[in-house]
């Protein structure tokens, strides 16, 4: 799998490299480019990439001025350091739309998503399976909560959200009930829930699609939920997430 970095910051364009080899050591960074016209002249070869990491804001133009003077088939994942490009660049072969500085897991999910993509129509490809377990972690399916002198096993599809309070994470089920468990909301967020089910929008809480029964716009271009238990708190979802927020539910 061939990939193409366009990025006009070099620190950044090296990080991204190398966070793309921790997830998966066969993907293959064809090139690095950093301008508008280095990228026409790229896409205008007979050997395209299979994926471009796309910056917006390059050293001599927007990079969707390149959609404009070429045909680009190539899925992009595009990188940027701010989000009011968002609709646009879904409009085109957006496979997802990555804020910097760019986190681990959210390159991972951008990974997986367009895997999945491929798959779908070639499914006997077993090259692309293979990297698609490699990058895909063993969700939990059932976590193990004390109650009392009792353990509990809840599954999954039982759980409502994940609330955070200081140091301690509380599991809260469905039926209002709740539990501390072990692990950490960035363990959950990274490794342990599946990221079509569970979005994590605020520091304190991480809630299943199932439980939202309402939206609403809110202060700062924040949005307000409405969750099946309540919650304690108003469930804000903070401002530089609201973006990714909207593209989870639209999946």
């Amino acid at each position: 799998m061939d990939v193409l970095i366009v990025e006009d910051e070099p620190l950044a364009s090296e990080r991204l490299t190398e966070l793309i080899s921790q997830c998966d050591e066969s993907i293959q960074v064809r090139d690095t480019l950093d301008t508008v016209e280095d990228c026409v002249e790229f896409f205008a070869k007979e050997d395209p990439v299979d994926l471009v990491f796309l910056d917006i804001q390059l050293s001599d133009g927007i990079s969707f001025e390149i959609f404009n003077r070429i045909e680009v088939d190539t899925p992009v994942v595009f990188t940027t350091a701010y989000d009011q490009y968002a609709l646009q660049a879904f409009k085109l072969n957006s496979i997802d739309y990555l804020l910097k500085p760019i986190d681990p897991a959210e390159l991972k999910a951008a990974l997986q998503r367009f895997i999945r993509q491929q798959i779908r129509p070639v499914v006997d490809n077993r090259i692309l399976q293979q990297m698609y377990a490699r990058l895909s972690p063993p969700y939990q399916s059932r976590f193990l909560v004390k109650s009392g002198n009792h353990y509990h096993s809840i599954t999954q599809n039982e759980v409502a959200y994940f609330q955070a309070d200081g140091k301690v994470v509380y599991l809260v089920t469905k039926e209002a009930r709740r539990y501390v468990i072990d692990h950490t909301m960035e363990r959950l967020e990274q490794d342990l829930l599946p990221p079509e089910g569970f979005f994590r929008v605020n520091r304190s809480y991480t809630i299943n699609i199932d439980t939202i029964q309402g939206i609403q716009n809110y202060a700062n271009g924040r949005l307000k939920l409405t969750l099946k238990p309540a919650a304690e708190q108003d469930i804000i979802v903070s401002r530089e997430k609201v973006t990714f927020f909207k593209a989870w539910l639209n999946t």
